[in-house]
């Protein structure tokens, strides 16, 4: 990202929520007890045509749009999925919405201990879950389906087969959590099927805080290892020798 555009945002942000800034020679300023930005007048008045800024005679304040501005410059990629989700980057770069799972805000990397609490193995263990639990009708579907079985007109196919898929997928997902030690497997369930937050696991429980935090990633590496997930892909250290001949031919003396 530019100086240029970190300081328009650093410019609008210090405005918020209704201070104001002066114009002086070249720039405007705005002066907070605890902070001081300045911006070129060529630069507010960009900012002023496109909505962010609104001008009362020398002086400019931000305007209405200014907060869903400052939303959207999070991604240049995806600035209206910066507006309206908490876009937050993973160890591998990739945006995450942190309101789009259970374990988002687990795999991103934390400022103070430079690491995500989940790594990318355990998170999609927990994801197979969710979908599966969705699948048998466990939750209601927070998303998007595009099940043929469903028709333009929303009417679905007979309704045994409806029942035979959540009947399947209930059975897969009882495998998995049998595996799992038993405090384990009641947190995954609760976590990535039922959509519980942490919190509320340890209140129902009566254990300690972040207790939970701990059993659900213990949870989640065992189910991983259920699912033949890992964090790193490991094959053969050599295959076998193969040739295009049938037989070897003879050596000629």
């Amino acid at each position: 990202m530019s100086r240029a555009k970190v300081a328009a945002q650093r410019f609008v942000r210090t405005l918020l929520p209704d201070h104001v800034a002066q114009r002086f020679a070249e720039f405007y300023e705005v002066r907070r007890p605890d902070r001081l930005a300045r911006l070129p007048i060529a630069s507010v008045e960009e900012l002023v045509q496109r909505g962010v800024l609104m001008a009362e005679g020398e002086t400019v304040r931000a305007a209405e749009a200014a907060s869903a501005w400052l939303a959207r410059q999070k991604s240049a990629q995806h600035p209206f999925l910066a507006q309206h989700a908490q876009l937050a980057a993973e160890q591998s770069g990739a945006l995450r919405d942190l309101c789009e799972s259970p374990l988002a805000r687990l795999a991103v990397a934390d400022r103070d201990a430079g690491a995500a609490f989940l790594e990318p193995h355990q998170v999609e263990a927990g994801e197979r879950i969710r979908r599966l639990a969705e699948r048998a009708q466990m939750v209601q579907r927070t998303t998007l389906s595009y099940d043929p079985t469903r028709t333009a007109s929303g009417s679905r196919q007979a309704p045994g087969g409806i029942a035979d898929n959540a009947i399947d997928a209930r059975r897969v997902l009882a495998d998995v959590l049998d595996r799992l030690p038993r405090d384990c497997a009641g947190v995954v369930l609760d976590v990535c099927g039922m959509l519980k937050g942490l919190q509320t696991i340890e209140t129902e429980r009566g254990w300690p805080r972040r207790s939970a935090k701990i059993v659900l990633r213990i949870g989640l590496e065992q189910a991983a290892m259920a699912m033949g997930l890992a964090p790193m892909a490991r094959g053969k250290h050599r295959g076998p020798m193969t040739g295009w001949l049938e037989e070897r031919p003879m050596r000629f003396e």
